[in-house]
Parts: structure tokens; sequence; C-alpha cells
């Protein structure tokens, strides 16, 4: 996509079982071998070293004369609701920041729906400060809940 430099993606996955619910449940793609194996994707969200993303808020950091391909967004964040307040999503989001740090990220956003307080906990026991939020009339025209732009200050986090 244009004025992304890096996106990867990052899953959790836990060993296939009829603990976590049928096989026949689960979506076919999200089931795979590893090591003789069968695994399935239980989270997954993606890390876009970009200056924006499209339609969303975009992060006033770096300022305007610093280089914007320090930041990055996380984005598509999602846990299996079986697994859901088990710390899967904090475990992500922390590989996330390990893999920023390791592209040169200085600053890490997420948008997060105003109503998604589980989602709010989540970044804000990750680090993640308030940043800004988006206006009632663009989330209606988007046809989507509110959003909250949320930021980290990769420079200090513990390495």
């Amino acid at each position: 996509m244009i004025n992304f430099q890096r996106v990867s993606c990052i899953n959790g996955t836990v060993p296939l079982s009829s603990s976590l619910m049928a096989a026949e449940e689960l979506c076919s793609m999200c089931k795979f071998v590893e090591d003789g194996e069968e695994r399935v994707v239980v989270g997954s969200l993606d890390l876009n070293q970009c200056p924006w993303l499209p339609d969303e808020l975009t992060g006033m950091r770096p300022g305007v004369n610093e280089d914007s391909q320090t930041r990055a967004y996380l984005s598509n964040v999602c846990v299996a609701k079986e697994l859901q307040n088990k710390g899967l999503g904090y475990a992500l989001v922390d590989k996330s920041k390990k893999l920023a740090r390791e592209w040169g990220i200085t600053d890490l956003y997420v948008h997060v729906a105003i109503d998604n307080i589980a989602g709010q906990k989540l970044y804000k026991k990750s680090g993640f400060v308030y940043e800004g939020e988006e206006p009632a009339w663009r989330a209606r025209f988007l046809g989507r809940p509110r959003r909250l732009l949320l930021w980290l200050d990769m420079n200090k986090e513990p390495l």
C-alpha cells in the first residue's frame, strides 16, 4: 500500500483441542499444522509502519518536521472470545512493541472504539495514553462507532 513502509501480522495460536471449541466451528483458514501438531489462530494484530492508516485519525507524534517513518499503528486487533481476559491480547501487544522497537519505531498508535472498554483497559495496561478522538459526524459518515486514538512513547518503554 502507498506510504506503508512495513506491515507485519502477529498471530497467537494454541493447539487444536476439543476443550476450546468444536473443530467444525472453526474457520478452516485459521487451522494449520506445525511440527505434526494441529493448531488454531486465536488472536491476531497487524503492526503497520506508516504515516497514517486510511480513514483513521492521524497521530501527532513525531512532529511535522520529524521523520514520520518512525510512526506505527496497531490495527485489526482481535482475540477469540473464549480466550479474552487471559493475557493473550497483552502478549500480542507486547510482541508488537518488541518488533516496533526493532524497526526503530518511536511512536506507536492504536485506535479503539469508544465503547470497547476491555480494549481500552488492555491498551492502558500496555502503556498507551489518550491522544484524541474521532468526531461523531465522521464516525456516522463511516458507519462505525467513534474511536479513540491512543499513543505509546516507545522511547520510554523498557528494553
